[in-house]
Parts: structure tokens; C-alpha cells; sequence
């Protein structure tokens, strides 16, 4: 028995008990593995646990199971009893297992460890010694949890995985990671942090401790990057028309900012011909779904306003009436309002199929100096009055002057005569300015490495936004001996299927890639909770146009896990990490953990058998085949950098700051000293002295 609270000092009396026969162990009593010992009061204990997290001082009785990671054991001041505290932990929470007894009944509990995990039945109480809620154990049970394996006959590969050198948000060490999938048997494992590199090391010597055993497994070294369109084009699709034709210039404004599941609720309009504002057009539009309060803030728009409005179909009969056969449409940010556009002509069983062109990728050209590209920005900046931004008719109106402005530039200052030239009489885009998809990158030779490097340093010494950036122009230089993935919902491609883009267009985006891939429902269920999708169907839907694609181009689909921690226990720690950096739905956490092959083929289950194990499987390890051995380092040689006279400027500075300290004639006992600390350094490390020397001296300067 234990009493309900202890005293150091004074100690709980017990009567003497009185002899009993010796009970028979029985047959199910708990021993530690180690030992072979039975631990604690071992009575076997056949409850159900419950969750640490859920524990409170109201619980009384309860069973809990958890990891053992801290003990303390200390004896009380008589000399008679023993205070142990027990740290355990079931990842959703922890909690203190406070134990007072006999000291003659310690030696029962002296095999429990850190590492240990253990079954406890007890009683929850207030510890004042701790001021924390506590356990006091009546039973406790060493138990073995079951290890996870991954028993499917054909191993899947994982292409997308992060370690913790994705700063502040992988959880798990390339060590870990990479002998996971070595011991669930799978053929290779890549290795994609954001940005960086920084986990090669790691996972070289990793894989090489394995294939001491195991010679055929296989490490895949990549990146997940962030990629800049440098190359995007203002004018999309075809036109012969002259520079000085029509136009139509128009703005939307919707219900949200998901062409899938928003609508239209105004179209503003205005045709330029020559110059010159012909006439104007706007028109309120039936989203036949609520406007939200803050979409009435932003654009003054109520649910009144659009009320008897034509609908959607309606509106677009209206509006292509007003263009009359004009074919080029103009909008900032164009993606935007073509998406929802677009969406709209093939609910409504339409056939146009418009040139558009962006003046946001214009402005971003023609206007560098600009911190930001907004409209009311370049307004301002060309002398453009506004009356009432976020309004589609005089965003409308506004865009037009400021395009007619673009456009005098352009012949001007290039020349030019076409619609088409517009996309050559700017230059590339300002990387600084564009928006960042992820992209991953894997090397397949050494030739890969080498320009994988190259494009890793450029990133951070030549495009470095917030993020270091890989614009497109710079992969295409060094793409040789690398394959380029499409990534995961931040991608080019997944984003360009949200916005609803044209089939011909997702086609054009989906060729430059190597493999395409597709991910776990749960890891992009937060577009169901912010309103990006309407529902888990939606986002099947998604990955299948992604499949639709593969299958046209001819290009492999990859399911991958986009892993950013071991097991699906350790999101509580990224969520950690993610509130830490001001992330509000830091709770909601995707099961973003490495899969077993099963568990991946379920996740896809809605493809149907085939296809699920021709993504899960067929074509991940058709992809790692592709990946030759790579030697991250040559065997027995390093390349240091290398600094003009370093051996000479090191040694000549050392002993000028000994004979500054103890004067021209130096004490034997200083000359022996440094003669022994330069002779390990002279000719090996002294570039790496020099190198932290001038950076010092730089700082102090």
C-alpha cells in the first residue's frame, strides 16, 4: 500500500504485518526482458490505457502505458523509506509516477531505466512536493511494444522526405530516417530538405554503416527547392494581332479565391482600341452562394447587391457580347482572373478560349525598383487615378490606362509591333519579386551532384528572397544528370490544376518535369478547413487530373509522403515548431510520417488496385532505378579551400604574437608548445585558421 501523500521527515507508520505463506508466482507475471527479473508489484495488469492527454485530477483509478525518460530514487532522511519518481511519456502527454515504500522493497524497481516502456495502473493525485498532478502506482508492468513492419512482398521507395536540416520543420535525423527504410526493406530512400544540403553527410555515413550488411540499398540525394518562373511570358497563347488592336480589359471580383469552389460576383470591363477607352462594361453576377463579411469588406459588395442578378451563365453571355469577337483579354494578375473566367465557360459549356495577358508579370519587368507589384502601386507609380479599388469597374478602368502606358513604353523604347513581342522586348523576370513553388530535385549521377551544388549556391548567394530561390533559366544550365519533380500542393503544377488553368496549359507546365507526383489525401486537407476545396472528393480529384496528365505527357506519377517526421506520434513536436513561428492551425497537423508500403496503397485506394500499386510502387522504384551509386566524397581525399600564403600568414602571425607577449626571447616551454600545436596544423588546417581569422578581423573592423 501507498499512502496518499509522504513526508521526508515523518514518515506514514504501518502497523508490523503479519507472516503469510509465500503466494506461487504465477504463470503471466511480468519480467523485465534484461533481466529476467519481475519488476515492481507485479501483478499482471488487464485494463485498457487510456491517453496521458486526457488525465486529470477528477480520472481516479486509471491504466496508462508510456515510455520510461526520466528516473529519480532518493531515500528519506530515516533511513527506512525510498521517494521514486518515474518520468513517463505516451506522446500525448506526460506524467510523474510517484512511488513511497519500505526501502527494503526497493531493489523491486531498481531495473526500471529510461528507454523501458511500461504498463501502470495507479490512482491520480495533487503531488505538493511536485505542484503537479501525479500517478501513484499500484501495479507496474514492463511490457514490449509492437515494432511496425513493412510486410508488403514489393517495396515501395520514398522520393519526398525531410530531416532536420529543413529548418523548423523536419523533426526526425537523416540517421533515423534512412535505417527506417532500410529496415522495413525498401530499396532506397531520398533525402529532400528545403533548400539546403546540409544532411548529405548524415546520410552517407549512414548508408554506408548498411551496406557493410546490405550492398544494394541505395541513398537518393536531393533537394526540395524553392523555384522561380523567370521565364514566365506576359502574353499566353497565340495572336497575330497588332500592337495597337483591341483589347478587352477586365477584373473580377468572387466569393473566395478558389476557382473550383468560388464564383464570380462582378465582372468590370473596359475595350481599347488604338489607344484609346472605347466604352465600358459591369455587371453584378448571382454567385447563388453567401458572400462572406470579410469578402464584403474587401470589395463593398453585399449579398443584396447580387440578389436578382443575371446568373453565372447569364453574366458570361453578357459579357462576351460586350467583347464582341475580341479575343485578347487583359488582367493583373491574370491567373487569377482567367482561372475563375475559365472555370466558368466550361461550366457553362462555352468554347472560348481567349489570349490572355498579365500586366503583374509586365510590371514586374518593366518596373524592378517597385517593392511591391500591386495595382494601386503601379498606379500610383504611372499617375493613375483611383476611385474605388477592389470594385471590378474601376479596377477595370485603372488597368487600362495603366496597360495603355505599358504598352507606349514598349514601342517606344523596343520597338515593337505585335502582341507576341511583348514577351521578348522585356528581359527576364525580377526573381525578387516572383512567387516561389516548391520543386524537388534529385541527383542521378555525379554529373547531377556537381549541378546540384552549383544551383544550391546560387540560390542562396545570387537569389535569396526570404528563401534561396532557384529561377527556372538557372535549372535549365545545369539540369544535366538531374530529375526534376513536380512536389507536393506548393508546386507549380498543383497549384496551376487549383486555379483551374486550361488543359493545354497544365500540359505545357506538366512537361518540363521529369516524374509528377501525387501525396496522401490528409496531407492537403487543410484546403477542406480553409475552403480551398469543398470536400475529400475534391481532392481526389485533384490527384487524378495529375494522373490524367502523366498518362497523356507519357510521364511517370509518384506517390510520395512528403515526410517530415518518423512516426505519426512525432507531429506533436513539429506542431511545437510551427506554433513556435506563429502558424494559427499549428494543432492541425498532417500525418505527415513515413509510410509503410500498405499504408501508402490504402491512402490511394481510390485510384483502384492497379493504378494505386503502379504509383505506390511500379513507378517510385522505376525512379530510384534511374538513381545511380553516387560518391558523395572521393574516397580518402578532401578539397579544402584555398587562401594565398595561409601556411605563411599563420605561422608569421603566431610567433609575431608570442614575441609581443613574452618579448624577443621566447621561454623554451612556449617555442616547445607552439612547435607542437603548428606542426598539426601547418599544411592541413591553416586555411580553416586564416579563413576564421579574417572573418573575425572583418567583424571587428
Amino acid at each position: 500500500p501507498i499512502p496518499p501523500a509522504e513526508t521526508e521527515s515523518a514518515p506514514v507508520a504501518k502497523a508490523p504485518a503479519k507472516p503469510r505463506a509465500p503466494k506461487k508466482e504465477k504463470a503471466n507475471t511480468p519480467y523485465d526482458e534484461a533481466t529476467k527479473k519481475p519488476v515492481g508489484n507485479y501483478r499482471a495488469i488487464k485494463g485498457t490505457p487510456v491517453p496521458i492527454g486526457t488525465l486529470g485530477l477528477d480520472s481516479g483509478s486509471a491504466v496508462i502505458w508510456g515510455d520510461i525518460f526520466s528516473v529519480d530514487c532518493r531515500d528519506t532522511r530515516d533511513k527506512n523509506h525510498f521517494i521514486m519518481s518515474i518520468a513517463i511519456t505516451d506522446y500525448t502527454g506526460s506524467i510523474n509516477l510517484k512511488i513511497f515504500d519500505e526501502l527494503s522493497l526497493k531493489p523491486k524497481l531498481g531495473d526500471l531505466k529510461p528507454g523501458m516502456t511500461v504498463l501502470v495502473q495507479g490512482d491520480i493525485s495533487y503531488d505538493k512536493y511536485d505542484r503537479d498532478m501525479v500517478m501513484r502506482p499500484r501495479h507496474i508492468n514492463t511490457v514490449k511494444k509492437n515494432v511496425l513492419t513493412d510486410d508488403a512482398p514489393v517495396k515501395r521507395v520514398e522520393l519526398h522526405l525531410h530531416t532536420t536540416m529543413s529548418a523548423m520543420d523536419g523533426v526526425s535525423t537523416a540517421e533515423d530516417l534512412v535505417k527506417r527504410a532500410h529496415s522495413w526493406g525498401h530499396p532506397a530512400v531520398a533525402v529532400t530538405d528545403h533548400g539546403v544540403v546540409q544532411a548529405f553527410p548524415e546520410v552517407m555515413n549512414t548508408v554506408e554503416k548498411i551496406r557493410k550488411d546490405d550492398p544494394d540499398f541505395k541513398a537518393i540525394y536531393g533537394v526540395e527547392g524553392y523555384f522561380i518562373n523567370d521565364m514566365l511570358p506576359a502574353v499566353k497563347g497565340r495572336t497575330d494581332a497588332p500592337i495597337n488592336g483591341r483589347y478587352i480589359i477586365f477584373d473580377l471580383e468572387t466569393t473566395g479565391l478558389s476557382a473550383a469552389t468560388e464564383r464570380i460576383i462582378e465582372i468590370g470591363a473596359v475595350k481599347v482600341e488604338n489607344g484609346e477607352i472605347l466604352e465600358s462594361f459591369d455587371l453584378f453576377v448571382d454567385p447563388e452562394k453567401a458572400i462572406t463579411p470579410e469578402i464584403t469588406r474587401l470589395t463593398s459588395i453585399t449579398n443584396e447587391m447580387v440578389a436578382g442578378a443575371p446568373k453565372e451563365a447569364d453574366a458570361l453571355e453578357q459579357f462576351f457580347r460586350f467583347c464582341d469577337g475580341c479575343d485578347i483579354l487583359v488582367a493583373h494578375n491574370a491567373d487569377f482572373d482567367m482561372g475563375f473566367l475559365r472555370a466558368a465557360i466550361r461550366r457553362c459549356g462555352r468554347e472560348e478560349d481567349p489570349v490572355q495577358i498579365d500586366t503583374l508579370v509586365m510590371a514586374r519587368a518593366m518596373y524592378p525598383e517597385l517593392k511591391k507589384h500591386k495595382l494601386d502601386t503601379i498606379a500610383e507609380r504611372l499617375g493613375v487615378t483611383q476611385k474605388h479599388h477592389h470594385r471590378a469597374d474601376d479596377d477595370a478602368r485603372v488597368l487600362a490606362e495603366i496597360f495603355l502606358k505599358m504598352v507606349q513604353r514598349l514601342v517606344e523604347d523596343a520597338g515593337i509591333t505585335k502582341v507576341m513581342d511583348i514577351n521578348h522586348s522585356m528581359g527576364q523576370q525580377n526573381t525578387a519579386k516572383a512567387h516561389p513553388y516548391h520543386i524537388v530535385l534529385l541527383v542521378q549521377n555525379q554529373t547531377g551532384l556537381k549541378n546540384l551544388y552549383k544551383i544550391i549556391s546560387a540560390s542562396h548567394l545570387e537569389y535569396f528572397q526570404k528563401k534561396p530561390r532557384i529561377p527556372k533559366s538557372l535549372l535549365i544550365r545545369h539540369r544535366e544528370g538531374l530529375l526534376v519533380g513536380s512536389a507536393c500542393e506548393a508546386g507549380e503544377l498543383f497549384k496551376a490544376i487549383r486555379e483551374g488553368k486550361k488543359w493545354s496549359e497544365l500540359c505545357d507546365i506538366a512537361d518540363f518535369y521529369d516524374y509528377l507526383e501525387v501525396q496522401p489525401l490528409g496531407n492537403n486537407m487543410f484546403m477542406v478547413r480553409d475552403g480551398e476545396v469543398r470536400s475529400e472528393k475534391d481532392l481526389q480529384d485533384l490527384n487524378i487530373t495529375v494522373l490524367k496528365l502523366g498518362q497523356q505527357l507519357g510521364k511517370p506519377v509518384v506517390a510520395t509522403g512528403d515526410v517530415h517526421f518518423l512516426e505519426e506520434k512525432d507531429a506533436r513536436f513539429r506542431e511545437i515548431l510551427m506554433a513556435g513561428m506563429g502558424f494559427k492551425d499549428a494543432d492541425n497537423q498532417a500525418p505527415l510520417y513515413f509510410r509503410t508500403t500498405g499504408q501508402m496503397l490504402k491512402e490511394f485506394d481510390y485510384l483502384g488496385k492497379e493504378k494505386a500499386y503502379e504509383v505506390v510502387v511500379t513507378n517510385t522504384r522505376a525512379i530510384a532505378e534511374q538513381v545511380e551509386d553516387i560518391e558523395l566524397l572521393p574516397k580518402g581525399k578532401l578539397f579544402p579551400p584555398r587562401l594565398e600564403n595561409s601556411e605563411e600568414d599563420l605561422n608569421r602571425m603566431v610567433w609575431d604574437k608570442a614575441h609581443e607577449l613574452y618579448g624577443d626571447e621566447l621561454p623554451q616551454l612556449i617555442v616547445d608548445r607552439l612547435n607542437i600545436e603548428l606542426g598539426g596544423i601547418l599544411g592541413k588546417y591553416d586555411v580553416v585558421y586564416m579563413s576564421a581569422q579574417k572573418l573575425v578581423q572583418r567583424s571587428l573592423e
